[in-house]
């Protein structure tokens, strides 16, 4: 794409974002913590990478101490029980796994295209990263139709308005939030309990929860391995953050339909590899919306990082938001521009776009998502074309992720009744 066209035809901003974060580097010195912004990817990458700079607590009062919001002797010794189920060195590792589940994705799809009934987009999605999960995480195949998107999103919804209340300086922890996020955790906590006693003495696999449950039995009590707070933790990493990057990939695609037609293009010539257009999109799609929107970290003790000194127990915040909009770094940072990502364009920094996170906390699933995204989107730009049934346009809210504000309402139809 070149500068001449036009902009997106739907605002891809975050203001709430602009609004809440922005001002977090002024924060007088006498509140408690002290807050710090960072948005320079150089700062950032010293900062994650620093080892007096830790995770802080503001997690685990919502989903425990998992593997995501857990550090120290806990944490290596969590990631030491889970790395076996995400080989590194074998990326495709889950794909039967991710192919079964686009095979259920595929029926209901087709469904909605016989009938032409519109659906939650969104929602479908998050019904798809549900079943992959489920049998990459915990060994349980799921129905194509089962029934835990709504209570997944009572959680996160819940979970994403508490967190906020901590993060914004205006905010105020009332009570009916807290009434929520305490029914919203009890619902979830009956569905892990489910998960444990399904697998609870059967075969052990490859999966996360087999791994869990060995270390549980070697150890002689499961709650020495935090089996509950890992499968929350399984369900907040590995389920909304992927549904919600092919939400906006296709809305995103819908909105300039230039970059969708090359890309069913590439396909239709070859329907076995993906496009590097396809990937330069998925990439764009998380710069502008990525999968963890904020990073939050505290000082252990007073350290340096670069050119930054930090106070013991100062609280420092990176917003992924901010930085992979910075204007200092990305022209036009609010577009939807895919040439960004394509073979043999630089990036400007390597902490310049970091969806997954970075330092000894990269994301342990990246290759799992990434080969959910990638083999999804191809999966239904090969049969389908996706478009909003209403003209309002959807707008990015706050939450535990960037999801759009509404469960957006779409069609679909066959690609094979066009005249191409």
């Amino acid at each position: 794409m070149d500068a001449a066209e036009p902009a997106n035809p739907f605002d891809t901003r975050v203001h709430e974002i602009d609004e809440l974060l922005n001002d977090l580097p002024s924060q007088p010195e006498e509140s408690s913590p002290r807050l710090r912004m960072v948005t320079n990817p150089a700062e950032v990458e010293a900062v994650l990478h620093s080892p007096a700079i830790e995770r802080i607590d503001l997690m685990r009062h919502v989903a425990g101490s998992g593997l995501l919001f857990s550090d120290g002797p806990l944490w290596k010794s969590r990631r030491r029980i889970m790395q076996p189920a995400f080989p590194g060195r074998y990326p495709e590792h889950s794909r039967e796994d991710v192919e079964w589940s686009i095979a259920g994705m595929s029926e209901r799809l087709d469904h909605f295209e016989r009938t032409q009934q519109p659906f939650g987009l969104l929602s479908e999605l998050l019904r798809f990263t549900t079943r992959a999960i489920y049998r990459v995480g915990f060994g349980i195949d799921l129905p194509s139709d089962h029934d835990l998107v709504p209570t997944l999103t009572r959680f996160f919804d819940a979970a994403g308005t508490t967190i906020l209340t901590v993060i914004d300086p205006r905010g105020m922890v009332n009570a009916e939030a807290m009434r929520k996020m305490a029914s919203a955790r009890a619902e979830i906590d009956r569905e892990i309990d489910r998960i444990i006693d399904v697998r609870t003495g059967t075969t052990r696999g490859e999966d996360v929860l087999s791994h869990l449950l060995q270390a549980a039995e070697d150890h002689g009590n499961p709650d020495e391995v935090g089996l509950r707070d890992e499968l929350r933790t399984i369900l907040l990493g590995g389920t909304e953050t992927t549904s919600n990057v092919l939400t906006w990939l296709l809305l995103l695609l819908d909105a300039h339909p230039d970059v969708r037609d090359r890309i069913e293009q590439e396909l239709d010539a070859d329907p076995h590899t993906c496009p590097p257009l396809l990937q330069a999109a998925l990439h764009e799609t998380m710069r502008l919306f990525p999968p963890v929107w904020f990073i939050a970290r505290r000082a252990t003790n007073d350290a340096e990082a670069r050119d930054l000194s930090f106070k013991e127990g100062e609280w420092v915040i990176i917003s992924t938001y901010l930085v992979q909009r910075n204007p200092e770094i990305w022209e036009d940072p609010h577009r939807f521009d895919p040439s960004r990502f394509m073979p043999g364009v630089d990036r400007p920094h390597r902490y310049a776009w970091f969806p997954f996170g970075g330092g000894r906390h990269l994301c342990l699933g990246r290759n799992l998502g990434d080969l959910e995204t990638t083999m999804a989107a191809m999966a239904i730009m090969r049969r389908y074309r996706v478009t909003r049934s209403s003209p309002r346009q959807p707008h990015p809210r706050v939450g535990l992720v960037l999801k759009p504000d509404e469960d957006v309402q779409v069609r679909i139809q066959s690609r094979k009744h066009e005249n191409r």
